[in-house]
């Protein structure tokens, strides 16, 4: 299968290709971004020396898609709607990172992302591409919206909850995140600010907020109360999502154990772990591990979930999603 990735040089598309390099089924064909001219990509990344002779060229769609057959788009959120249309209308399958097809509803993604959004036809059409949970549809897809680093892990760590109906009043999910996952033009900017230091940022207004509210909605018919609190903390890569709810009943630690189990056992990458996990359990992984801490009353609950953001959070989810819609073997690549 020969891949292209629009976006190549920033911190998901670099993740992209050091992954899609080992892949068995897929041939590198194309690499763009906003580079002037044609530059070879191990100058711009001297650790794929010897292990990959491809061009970064500035962004041309006509000849990516006259080279490859399938799409990665890592590019900032606004700009995928640009892309996406003459694609989808080439017969290409696209998985795009942004956001910019992740909110159905077209008054929200105005809201937060400040823009009117112009591609309205594939809007409808895209699937949401978290794997464990979406699987059958994205299986069908020509369009993915890959999800958000945070949602993937606050997602996964609730979905079951939420399925099962028995979580009461507002749920509070504390995430703290690399710089990595704003990008790299963001990561430049404030890197002296990083080291030895963590900040909250954007309280009741964050983007990935109505996200992670419309999907469990999609996926369950039940909207959650969510206060959604990110964080920036000094690591190179991961999310740790640690998540507070109340419940509506008593249930039994054994019971909370069996909605997970029940709803990842087909999911190779989701690890429920009797422990809190580590941030470093999953970094540099395509694993989410998840584990809870029941309250003695039986009716509070702590739920924590933990990722690598570049990897499960984007380009290895990305990856995932790929698998199933060319009909590999879903964690192909990404063992």
């Amino acid at each position: 299968m020969r891949v292209a990735i629009l976006g190549a040089t920033g911190f998901t598309g670099e993740k992209l290709v050091e992954i899609l390099l080992s892949h068995p089924k897929v041939e590198l064909a194309y690499l763009g971004s906003r580079t002037p001219k044609p530059v070879k990509y191990s100058k711009v990344f001297p650790k794929f020396s010897g292990k990959l002779k491809l061009m970064c060229e500035p962004l041309d769609l006509e000849k990516a898609a006259m080279v490859a057959d399938f799409f990665f788009l890592s590019l900032p959120h606004t700009v995928s709607m640009e892309f996406a249309p003459y694609l989808i209308a080439k017969g290409k399958k696209v998985i795009d990172l942004s956001a910019d097809y992740r909110l159905k509803d077209i008054s929200l993604y105005k809201k937060y992302y400040k823009k009117t959004h112009k591609d309205n036809g594939n809007l409808k059409k895209a699937v949401y591409g978290l794997t464990e949970i979406n699987k059958s549809a994205i299986k069908k897809a020509k369009l993915v919206a890959n999800p958000g680093c945070y949602p993937t892990s606050v997602i996964l760590g609730l979905f079951p909850l939420v399925k099962a109906g028995i979580i009461k009043g507002k749920v509070v999910a504390d995430s703290k995140s690399s710089i990595t996952g704003a990008g790299r033009k963001v990561a430049n900017k404030v890197k002296g600010q990083v080291p030895d230091n963590l900040w909250a940022y954007k309280p009741f207004i964050h983007q990935h907020s109505p996200e992670i509210v419309s999907f469990l909605k999609e996926k369950t018919s039940k909207k959650i109360d969510l206060l959604f609190q990110p964080h920036v903390i000094d690591v190179d890569s991961g999310i740790y999502s640690t998540i507070y709810l109340n419940l509506n009943r008593k249930v039994t630690a054994k019971k909370i154990k069996s909605l997970y189990e029940k709803c990842y056992r087909s999911a190779p990458f989701v690890k429920i772990k009797e422990e809190f996990p580590k941030l470093k359990d999953a970094a540099g992984t395509n694993f989410c591990f998840i584990s809870f801490a029941l309250s003695a009353n039986c009716k509070e609950l702590v739920v924590v979930s933990a990722i690598d953001n570049l990897i499960k959070g984007a380009a290895g989810g990305a990856i995932q999603n790929m698998n199933i819609m060319l009909g590999f073997k879903e964690s192909l690549g990404l063992s």
